[in-house]
């Protein structure tokens, strides 16, 4: 996987990840070959942080429409005030 496709899935991006990081652990590659797959495996946790936190969003939206969102400063700060009574 040389260019990372913007709608690929969360468990692609997650497997790709897991196949990058026993490539590296196994040590039998060559430097430049180790680099390629560190910048793809930067890329990777990239797009597989953005899924997440387009996802949690989408949790806390559908909780505070249901009427079982909580406020609090631990969501606040993780969620960038969503949550905030309007």
């Amino acid at each position: 996987m040389c260019e990372l496709q913007k709608d690929i899935k969360f468990e692609d991006a997650m497997k790709r990840l897991e196949e990058i990081v026993k490539s590296l652990e196994d040590g039998n590659l060559s430097l430049e070959e180790a680099i390629k797959l560190y910048e793809e495996g930067i890329r990777l946790t990239k797009v597989c942080n953005d899924i997440l936190r387009s996802v949690e969003k989408r949790v806390v939206l559908i909780e505070k429409l249901n009427g079982e969102y909580i406020q609090d400063d631990i969501t606040d700060d993780i969620y960038g005030g969503l949550g905030q009574k309007e």
